[in-house]
């Protein structure tokens, strides 16, 4: 039997799908992690990785970690004084460390999970990626459609690894302007990228289109001229920049 580890970046959650407005899926994250690994396998273990700092945005994100039987595990924040306000505020931490070793460390146990489920949309997890692919395990990644990292999108097609995205794009961009969730089901099949008609759309060419909008609107990108009719960047790239602001 096929069994499943799911590993969280709490905070990574966290901020990405509240900044989204997708508070309801936020409040059951942790049973569409399940329903979806329940799909690749027997779940045997449940982590999220905080840390002293986190900020549960709502307390059924938690409760539901908890009912669905995910083990909290807390690592230090560290403090600084921001320079603005002159207060004491807590900044970077430990948390992708933490997530980050514990992966790698699990995988020399004669008990580990044939598949990991890994729910972040940092790029920094790529390096546990690789030591996932050489010890001969598979992983899924799940993020936050908004934030997600573009190159951890193309590490997962390079290893063959699942990369999914937890809510529907055109849902997700359509709650971040309107700044309210939207209405949610709680299929597991929703774990994946769709066109603003819900139609399913490859990883390659979400990467793609996303890629080729953000360049397109940064002046400081060739792409932007030559959307603009310019086969190279004119001389005076940075007046016109300027004057379009």
């Amino acid at each position: 039997m096929t069994t499943v580890g799911i590993y969280v970046d709490g905070p990574n959650m966290e901020r990405g799908l509240w900044d989204a407005g997708d508070v309801a899926i936020l409040e059951r994250i942790g049973t569409l992690l399940v329903d979806y690994g329940s799909e690749l396998g027997q779940v045997v273990e449940g982590r999220v990785f905080v840390d002293e700092a986190t900020i549960w945005r709502t307390d059924r994100t938690r409760a539901d970690y908890e009912r669905r039987g995910f083990a909290l595990v807390e690592s230090k924040s560290f403090r600084h004084i921001d320079p603005r306000t002159k207060r004491v505020v807590f900044g970077k931490s430990l948390t992708d460390p933490s997530m980050h070793c514990a992966v790698v460390d699990r995988l020399h146990d004669e008990d580990c999970p044939d598949v990991f489920v890994l729910a972040t949309g940092d790029k920094d997890i790529t390096i546990v990626l690789d030591y996932i692919y050489e010890h001969g395990k598979k992983a899924s990644v799940l993020g936050e459609a908004n934030s997600i990292s573009s190159f951890l999108i193309t590490k997962c097609d390079a290893l063959g690894f699942g990369c999914h995205i937890v809510q529907l794009v055109a849902r997700s961009l359509r709650a971040q302007k309107a700044g309210k969730a939207p209405p949610v089901e709680t299929a597991a099949g929703e774990l994946k990228v769709t066109d603003s008609e819900g139609r399913r759309v490859s990883m390659e060419s979400y990467l793609e289109d996303r890629n080729k909008r953000s360049n397109q609107l940064n002046p400081n990108n060739i792409s932007y001229w030559r959307a603009r009719g310019y086969e190279d960047r004119p001389a005076d790239w940075e007046h016109r920049a300027k004057k379009r602001r």
